[in-house]
């Protein structure tokens, strides 16, 4: 029983460690980087807005899911 955990245990490791070696190098996004330019509607009138109109200005990006 000891010898499955300890074998379990390597597994996930290697499986998790080599996930953080392949993640992106460059997350988290570092301060004054520049962000790819999308295009969003407008939530009042539905027109497309894109990120880079707000060059210049401070923009807060919120992400999130609900699942």
């Amino acid at each position: 029983m000891k010898m499955i955990f300890l074998m379990l245990l390597l597994i996930f490791g290697l499986f998790f460690s080599k996930t953080a070696l392949t993640a992106p190098q460059s997350y988290p996004p570092q301060v004054g980087t520049v962000h790819p330019d999308f295009m969003l509607p407008q939530i009042d009138s539905r027109q497309p807005v894109s990120l880079s109109q707000f060059r210049g200005k401070k923009v807060l990006l919120i992400n999130f899911a609900s699942w």
